[in-house]
Formats: structure tokens, sequence, C-alpha cells
């Protein structure tokens, strides 16, 4: 049983001590009590606990001197204030100044440990001697960072002077300076990927960021081809709060002098020896409704990046490189946007730069409200590989009013009338200068209405069914959209698209080539919803459909558009299903179905199914799959296959290992099919932080 606390003892044994004011909110007990006259100190053994205030320690024996106000515990000490938690195998506590000295310090917070020969601090700072920091438990393939001399503070940061950095036992990289906050990644990229590609040979890449200050990370990417040389460049992440307002940004970069074997570009030119490329990224508050927004995108050749990293070329093959500043006011965004072209070989809309005021939708009164926008932009186009370069000075302005009305409370209309002046400076066809007028008038209208139903599904964890169906109707006409089109350099114009296109006016952004608009756009949207077990509702099923009946008709279309459905299906947590099709209603010939498919088990397994299909040109399933055997590996593959060609454009097969919930371990065969730059062959193992 364990002892009454001390203070009862020092008022029934010990009077000398009793007579001295006991501190508030402090107290002393274990199983055994002892005192020593020589000392003058209190001694607990078993189950020993000091309190003092907020903090707790707990050890084997603990003596302390009422005089000096000196509490020292030995012992699997344990030092406990709030969150705080620190181990060791003896403490010296002071409670006049609430220092502190350990022996065998271990210390942190997860999931980073701390440990050392002595330390010393307040529950402000701790000052660790001969310090170790560990990601996760400490082992042979851990990061760690060890310093002479290492400061642990209260909000989380640790510092350090001449620090060492590396795995496990081993540190090669050595930083003079050390920062970090302890919430934060400790290394927020590092990776290792090493295999063999017919067209790189046998390779290694390595890329590692390291903690410069608080929120930034510096380091590199190196990578060894045995076919193409070396490759080098700096990369990095920023992040800093000053005044409030936030910088951030991310740079990557790579250079080689390739002696292997390049092949030519997209424009069929030879790729020259010395490659390389720069990609920035960069977000900043410049003040208060102030933000500025810059990209840099610059490829020495267009493969360069898809020989060398092809996962970062298939997301985006085309490069941007732009800055742009936003100024948000109440109900208006004033922006100045520059686009520029670094490269060569793609064909970019370059803006030198484009100003642009707009009016979010304003209460005029009665029910009306306006609409505003205006934008003057200085634009080149230099078309590569040739060809006549396009310039343009344009002054652009689109005002519209609009009026809702409801005569019901599940009906809405909303005509529209505005117009739009465009002013172009560098005309074409033998003109200076060219003005283009146009009107617009149009009606929007929307029929709500909902339906419920008291269905119930513990299975499919359904409690209860509520269908939203909202028919939707626009109209636009444009009329002579057309004209001035041999006076007007067509820079901003129309692109391939397969999906219906934004109808208004005001909307549209190929404005140097419009075509006469008489549109009816007719669309459903169903939405099937059941209540969420945790807040609010959850959507069981989303079908929504629209097409277009054109009244005036561009060269080739025709008067009935191509109808397009989206289908989203996620019943429950572990299936979800999309469908996006267009078909023709004349012949009902299918022009363009994509769908995807996920069942999963948690994280037991996974299995997906997709597939991509666009008349005359694309006919593609793709399979993919994931099986976890225990917690330390687990199985992937996928599988595309293209049905046109009646081959396997990719086949891939690996091994992912959890090593220590530090690192991702994957083990990766790939073999391609078809004409392409990439190898037929490829084997891929790969190293990756699993996010401490």
């Amino acid at each position: 049983m364990r002892c009454l606390p001390l203070l009862l003892l020092v008022f029934t044994v010990l009077p000398g001590w009793a007579q001295e004011k006991p501190v508030a909110g402090s107290d002393l007990s274990g199983r055994v009590v002892a005192y020593d006259e020589t000392t003058r100190e209190v001694i607990l053994t078993g189950d020993a606990r000091f309190v003092d205030g907020d903090l707790l320690i707990e050890a084997d024996e603990i003596r302390y001197q009422s005089s000096t106000g000196v509490a020292v515990a030995s012992g699997h000490v344990r030092y406990t204030r709030g969150a705080e938690r620190m181990l060791a195998d003896s403490i010296t506590y002071r409670r006049t100044d609430r220092s502190f000295t350990l022996t065998d310090p271990r210390l942190g917070r997860y999931p980073y440990y701390i440990s050392g020969t002595t330390a010393s601090g307040t529950p402000q700072s701790v000052t660790v001697r001969d310090a170790t920091v560990t990601a996760r438990e400490p082992g042979s393939f851990q990061p760690t960072v060890k310093a002479e001399s290492l400061t642990y503070e209260a909000d989380q940061t640790i510092s350090a002077e001449k620090a060492q950095v590396g795995i496990g036992h081993v540190q090669p990289l050595s930083l003079p300076k050390f920062s970090h906050r302890l919430n934060l990644p400790y290394i927020s990229y590092v990776s290792l990927t090493a295999g063999y590609r017919s067209s790189l040979g046998v390779y290694g890449e390595a890329g590692l960021h390291l903690p410069m200050g608080d929120e930034t990370k510096l380091g590199g990417t190196l990578g060894v081809y045995t076919e193409r040389g070396v490759m080098f460049g700096p990369s990095g992440h920023y992040e800093h709060v000053h005044a409030g307002r936030m910088i951030a940004g991310d740079f990557k970069s790579g250079f080689i002098n390739d002696h292997g074997e390049k092949l030519t570009d997209i424009l069929g030119r030879s790729v020259p020896e010395n490659r390389g490329y720069v990609q920035w990224w960069h977000n900043q508050e410049l003040a208060d409704h102030l933000t500025l927004t810059a990209q840099l995108g610059y490829w020495k050749d267009s493969e360069v990046v898809r020989d060398f990293h092809p996962q970062d070329f298939f997301p985006v093959q085309e490069p941007d490189s732009f800055v742009e500043s936003t100024y948000t006011g109440n109900n208006y965004f004033v922006s100045a946007f520059a686009r520029v072209q670094p490269n060569t070989y793609h064909r970019v809309q370059e803006r030198l730069p484009e100003l642009r005021f707009e009016l979010s939708p304003h209460a005029l009164g009665g029910g009306f409200y306006q609409r505003f926008n205006a934008g003057v932009a200085i634009l080149r186009e230099d078309p590569p590989g040739g060809g006549p370069r396009l310039l343009s000075d344009r002054l652009d302005a689109y005002y519209a009013v609009t009026r809702a009305f409801t005569p019901r409370e599940w009906l809405g209309i909303t005509p529209v009338a505005g117009g739009r002046v465009t002013h172009y400076r560098r005309a074409t066809g033998g003109r200076d200068e060219y003005t283009r007028t146009l009107g617009e008038i149009g009606l929007d209208a929307e029929l709500r209405s909902s339906a419920v139903f008291d269905y119930r599904n513990e299975t499919w964890k359904i409690d209860g069914l509520r269908h939203l169906f909202t028919p939707r109707l626009s109209y636009r006409h444009v009329a002579a959209a057309d004209k001035g089109r041999a006076y007007i350099p067509p820079i901003d114009r129309r692109t391939f698209m397969t999906y219906l296109a934004p109808l208004g006016l005001g909307d549209t952004r190929n404005i140097d080539d419009l075509v006469p608009t008489n549109t009816l756009r007719l669309g459903f949207d169903n939405t099937l919803q059941t209540r969420d077990a945790t807040y609010g509702s959850r959507d069981l099923l989303v079908f929504n459909a629209a097409a277009d009946l054109r009244f005036d008709r561009a060269p080739g279309e025709r008067q009935t558009s191509a109808i397009h459905t989206v289908l989203g299906f996620t019943p429950v947590s572990w299936l979800e299903f999309d469908l996006y099709q267009s078909f023709t209603p004349q012949d009902f010939t299918l022009q363009e179905l994509n769908t995807g498919l996920t069942i999963r088990d948690g994280d037991a397994w996974a299995l997906q199914f997709g597939s991509h299909f666009l008349r005359g040109q694309i006919e593609e399933y793709i399979v993919g799959g994931q099986f976890r055997w225990n917690e330390v590996y687990e199985a992937i593959a996928r599988l595309h296959y293209d049905t046109r060609k009646r081959r396997f454009n990719e086949q891939a097969f690996g091994v992912r290992q959890n090593l220590h919930n530090t690192w991702i371990i994957e083990y990766l065969v790939t073999i391609y099919d078809g004409p392409r730059r990439e190898s037929d062959f490829g084997f891929r193992f790969q190293v990756e932080t699993l996010g401490f």
C-alpha cells in the first residue's frame, strides 16, 4: 500500500523540517520514507513520486532537501510535464528556478527520439550533450543527426551547430547549422532509385533534402547512367512566414553531358549533347489581399525529362512558365499575368503581359445584377519550326446584366443580356487596327425537385434516401461572332475538346477565333444521397447528362451535339465507380467512353480497372492491383492493353517492402511494347521515405 503523502510525515516525525512553509502544489510520496540526519534529506523509495505544480518526477529513489529545494532522483527516472516526457538514469531538479540536470537522457516527441550523455535546462529549453536524434526508433536504417550540443525548445524546435547527418551509425554529411521543427517531416524528400533500362543502361538516382531552417529544405538530385553519363542539379523546398505572410516554393533541376543515343525531339531535330532542365514554383503573399504566383518550366530539349524522369513527364508533357499577381477586393479582382516561352519546341501564346479587372456579380437594385471584366494584353506567338510570327495588342471588355426570377421556390429563371468589345492594334489583312463589337442575349433556367424515401439497409449503411433532380436549360445567341476574322491575329483560338465548351460570351477564352452562337443547352442533374453516420449526408450516386441544340452551325457540326453523361457511384467506402461518355443521338454512335472502378479491402488489397475510348484514336484498358501479404511486403501489378494495336503497351510487376516503418523499398520489373523512346525492358529498385 502506498504511504501517506510526505506532508503528514513531516508534521508527526520531523518537526524541525515541518516548521518550514510548504510550497503550494507540491507533493512527495513513496512506499518507503526515510530521513537522513546528516544531509537533512527526505529519502523516498518504491514508486517514488515528486510533484511540483504541473511537473511530475517518478523514480526508484528520490532524495529531497527542503532547505535548498533540490530533488535528486535516480533509477528509471521519468520526467513528465504535460505532453513532454523525458527518461534518464538520474535527474537533479531545483525548485527555485525549475531547472534540472539529467544523465543518460532520452526525450523527444513522436516520431523523433533524442538521446545523449547529459542534459540540462528548464521546462522551456533543454540542451543535450553528445546528442543523437533518430527518426522513429533507433536502428541501423533510421535517419540520424548527431551533434556535440543540441537544444530542444518547448515549441518543438531542435537546433545544433556542426551537426552530422546520415543513416544509422554512418553520418557522412556535415552541416554547419541545423534547425528543425519536430512537427514537420525531418527529411522532406529522400529517394534512392536503381535499375536497368536499355536506353539508360544500369543507373542509380538519389535525391536528398535536408533542413537548413525551420521551413527550408535544400539538397539536390544525382543520377548516374552507364549509357548516358552523370546528371546533377540542386533542388529544394522553402516555406517562411514573415509578418503573418507566407512565402513558399519548390525547385528541381538536372544537367548532363549526354553521350548516349539521344534520337530526335518532337520537331525531328537532333537532341543536343548538353541537356538540362529547371522547374520552379513560387507562391507569396505580398500584402493584404495581394498574392504572387510564379512558375518556370525550362527544358533545353523536349525529351530531357521524358528520357530521365518519365514519371514527371507524362502528367505534364508541355512545360509552362508564367508569373501572376492578383489583388482581391471586396467584390473584384485585379491581376497582372505574364506568360513567356523559354523553350523553342512548343507553341505558346505568350502574354507580355496581360492586365485584367473582373467584377463579381454585383447588385444594381430591383433584382438586377451586373457583371463586368476587362483586360489589355500584349500577345505574341512564335510557331516552333518556322512559320509566321503572330503579334497582337488587344483591349477587351465584357459587360452583362442579369435578372433572376423565382415564380416558384422550385423554379429559377435568369435572363442575360450583354456585350463584348474587342480592339486590336496590330490587325492583319491590310489593317493597322480593328474593333469588333458583339452582343449577347440568353437565358438560364433550372427546376429544383427532390423526393425522400424511408429506405434503410444495414449492409450498405443506408439510412434513408434523398433524390435531387434538377433539369437545367441555357440559351445563348451571339450573332455574327465570326466577323472581322480576316483582320484578327488568331492567337487565342479554339483547341481540341471532347467536352461541352463554355456557352456564355463572357466565359469564352478563344476570343480571337469565335463562331456564331445560337445554341440551346439542356441538362439533367441527378443526385442520390443518404444520411452520413458522422455528419450531414453523403452521395451514393451522381448522374448528369447534357447536350446542345445548335440553331446556327459551324462547318462540320450537326444540329444536335453529342450527348455527354457523367456517372459517379460510391455506395460504400470500399467501392468507387465513375464513368464519362458521349454519343451522337442521330445514330447512337459512341464517341468517347472513360471508366474507372476501384474495389478495396482496407489496406489488405485493392483492385483498379480503367478504360479509355475515343473513336478512331484510342481504345485501351488498364488493370492494376495491390495485395498486402503482411505488415512488411506488398505485391503490385499493372497491365495496360491497347485493343487497336492488339498489344500490351505496359506490363509491370513488383514488390513493395516496408523497412522499419521508415522506408518503402520497391522492386519493379516493367515490359513495354510498341514504338516509344522508353526501353522495351526495365528493372527498378526504389527507396522512399514513409513520411516521418
